[in-house]
């Protein structure tokens, strides 16, 4: 939120030339300017752009031989919402003056003053003259520990987990660079025009462990979208975002949510494009067990799953049910299917039902108790008519039913390993006796059926502390990574 200046001449066009600018922008190593706008960014959950004192409250304060209006900084804090703990706040000005407080050091006596001789500044008596940097053009908040699903960017390298939060990302050493813009021609004048960036090397991030031929990664991003992108590249710090920027320093995609070093090279978007390619051949049944990481599958080691070679995958960004259940069900990322978080139902893309309708093959979908996502085939859902608190065993009836009718596909949803491990944790002796049953389920529906078998899940979970002892959704090596298992029994 910017507010109108109610300044001098000379300050209204120093705001306006800045405000042309926007607020938002990248910060480099430009020679000092003093700016009117400041802008509180980083690890919150809104950047605050103040162009005045707007509607915030006025305090006097002597500065000086004269009393100074000011507004207090807790305030804004508090209304930009902090995303984690042991938090620093950072003060910063073109010139690349740079202080440095703790976020419990930050008391009502901390003010912010904006002046034409000073430009926003650092108002802070209890604290040493540094910290009152002058015409101070962003405030930004380092969170050493993010809260659960504040945005960040995070790196998987093999096993290794990286969290880079916006703060972080501030302090990051870079490079300045030149970046040819275009080239601009009157008659026979030619100009090139550049843009200065400070990037931040990708490769800072990068373990050792990688092996040298490992040139690419595939990136996520906020959008839903994912790609490859070369490691060679770079981040650029957007406040509280990031951008990824290709080799050439130019070359943009906003707002990175995470990279993958190396990823598996199966994805929960290949369901589709395998099941039907394999029903040219035969029958198809796919089995998805809610929640399930492929890393509990090789740690619990449940007989029938462990025995049947389960691989590596990956699912889509967020790793919630819905996000995935639709890549799963349409082969498409989430910015195509239009499925981007919780509380969304609507495909925008033909799911697999319609491309088997197409082909003349008959088809089924058993469920729990409740749609996740709307799917072209009506869904058969099943209540827990027992009262067992699962629907589980009712999931496992009706498949076998459905599978004795010889239909061409058939999609079973199994709930009740998530619902467990959300309760108890991954891997917790409530979640093993689940996984253990649901084993013996799918040992049973695949024990007779003559055709393609896909097992795979939706997402994995992560241990967590408090109410919920697992949870997912984050950019993580035990939420991404899902199994894979593929049977095929008298094609």
């Amino acid at each position: 939120m910017c507010y109108k200046p109610k300044y001098s001449i000379f300050s209204l066009i120093v705001i306006a030339a800045i405000l042309l600018a926007g607020c938002k922008s990248t910060p480099v190593s430009a020679p000092f300017s003093p700016s009117a706008s400041l802008v509180i960014t980083g690890d919150v959950e809104k950047e605050i752009c103040l162009a005045d004192y707007g509607d915030w409250p006025i305090v006097q304060r002597d500065y000086g031989d004269e009393k100074q209006k000011c507004i207090a900084l807790l305030p804004l804090l508090s209304a930009a919402g902090i995303t984690g703990e042991k938090v620093s706040v950072f003060f910063s000005s073109p010139d690349g003056a740079v202080a440095e407080i703790p976020l419990e050091q930050i008391n009502e006596n901390s003010l912010l003053r904006l002046s034409a001789e000073g430009g926003w500044q650092f108002i802070a008596p209890d604290h040493p003259p540094q910290v009152g940097i002058k015409f101070m053009d962003y405030i930004v908040i380092k969170a050493s520990e993010p809260s659960f699903r504040a945005s960040c960017v995070r790196i998987i390298d093999g096993e290794n987990e990286q969290v880079l939060t916006y703060g972080e990302l501030f302090m990051a050493d870079r490079i300045e660079r030149l970046v040819l813009d275009g080239q601009a021609k009157k008659g026979e004048l030619l100009t090139n025009v550049y843009r200065r960036r400070s990037l931040i090397p990708l490769q800072n991030y990068i373990e050792t462990t990688s092996r040298e031929d490992i040139q690419t990664g595939l990136a996520f991003y906020a959008s839903g979208d994912q790609g490859e992108i070369s490691l060679e590249g770079f981040l650029e710090w957007r406040g509280n975002s990031v951008d990824y920027l290709g080799p050439d320093g130019k070359t943009r995609k906003k707002d990175l949510m995470g990279i993958w070093v190396d990823p598996p090279k199966l994805s929960i978007k290949q369901v589709v494009s395998k099941s039907l390619s394999a029903i040219e051949k035969g029958r198809v049944l796919v089995i998805l067990l809610d929640g399930l990481s492929y890393y509990d599958v090789q740690r619990a080691k449940p007989e029938f799953l462990s025995s049947n070679n389960p691989k590596k995958a990956h699912t889509v960004m967020p790793s919630i049910t819905p996000v995935s259940l639709a890549a799963a069900l349409t082969g498409k990322l989430p910015n195509q299917t239009g499925i981007t978080d919780r509380g969304m139902r609507e495909l925008l893309s033909d799911d697999i039902f319609v491309e088997l309708d197409k082909m003349g093959k008959t088809s089924a979908m058993v469920s729990g108790e409740m749609k996740v996502i709307n799917t072209s085939k009506e869904q058969i859902l099943n209540p827990d008519l027992n009262g067992d608190g699962s629907t589980d065993d009712e999931v496992f009836a009706c498949a076998k039913k459905q599978l004795e009718k010889e239909i061409d596909f058939i999609f079973v949803h199994f709930h009740g390993y998530d619902d467990v491990a959300h309760t108890h944790g991954p891997l917790s002796s409530e979640a093993l006796e689940k996984l253990t049953l649901l084993d013996g389920y799918v040992e049973e529906l695949v024990s007779n059926f003559k055709g393609t078998i896909f097992i795979i899940a939706d997402h994995g979970q992560h241990e967590t502390f408090g109410e919920k002892l697992g949870d997912h959704g984050e950019f993580r090596l035990l939420d991404m990574t899902i199994p894979w298992i593929e049977i095929e029994r008298g094609v």
